[in-house]
């Protein structure tokens, strides 16, 4: 069957049907960062996070705003109201620009590896932790922005990195503009797995680039939003507990009806 990415759609096909995205299945889970987008709203109002304020500041800035509110007219306050709803995505799109550059970094990084070229461009600090760490534990990367699929599951996606470890195992790497790595993270690293494993990995026209000969026993999620840009790592017997789930995922995904594909 002949594999397609739509770039401009950012689509995943298969035979010209469509396949559903990786990163779309995850979509059945909890987010962590529904707290996150209620906290940025609540700030609107005068919230300070309890837990990174003293209860001084707390309170002196809730008495202050609320000050401010009682003095808004009508229309004030129902701009306010519309700032509120839209305070975590406006806050996630100035957040883009450096999140983008902090994952083309990382992309750079290993693309320069795998061609043992050497980048007359420093490198951004806060990447320097996982060259170290890379250094230190990778033997070699075997992939970067590889496409991958399954026709029993009916997915498609494009993991980040691909790499085989000092100690011999093969790792799925996922660089994630998160502060911290989540359980859904791995899962959606363990898709790719599920995918490299059944069809090997592909270029977005559908050439064949690799198939691997043994099943990834290392998960790697790479949160570049955290203070310091450090691998979170599962392995071996938590590897493929984290593929069952996200084929459980997709499954859920389809019984939702969160998906019109096949």
């Amino acid at each position: 069957m002949k594999y397609e990415f739509l770039e401009e759609q950012h689509l995943h096909t298969l035979d010209g049907k469509n396949l559903t995205g990786t990163s779309s299945v995850m979509d059945v889970l909890f987010k962590p960062l529904s707290w996150y987008a209620s906290g940025k709203a609540c700030e609107k109002f005068g919230w300070k996070n309890p837990k990174y304020t003293p209860k001084e500041e707390v309170e002196e800035t809730a008495k202050k705003r609320l000050f401010e509110i009682k003095e808004l007219e009508t229309k004030d306050y129902l701009k306010l109201l519309d700032e509120a709803y839209r305070a975590h995505d406006t806050y996630k799109k100035e957040k883009a620009v450096s999140g983008t550059n902090l994952h083309a970094e990382l992309e750079r990084y290993v693309k320069n590896v795998m061609k043992f070229k050497f980048s007359e461009k420093p490198y951004d600090e806060k990447i320097k932790p996982f060259i170290k760490w890379s250094e230190e534990n990778v033997k070699k990367f075997i992939a970067s922005e590889a496409h991958c699929y399954s026709e029993k599951l009916w997915v498609g996606g494009i993991t980040d990195c691909v790499a085989e470890m000092n100690d011999g195992t093969l790792a799925v790497i996922d660089f994630k503009s998160a502060k911290e790595a989540y359980n859904s993270h791995f899962l959606q690293t363990a898709g790719y797995a599920v995918q490299i494993e059944e069809n090997g990995m592909w270029d977005s026209t559908g050439t064949h680039n690799k198939k691997l000969d043994k099943k990834f026993q290392t998960l790697i999620v790479v949160p570049f939003g955290a203070e310091e840009v450090k691998p979170v790592i599962k392995q071996y017997q938590l590897v493929e507990e984290f593929k069952k789930g996200f084929e459980l995922a997709v499954a859920l995904y389809r019984i939702l009806g969160l998906t019109n594909n096949k």
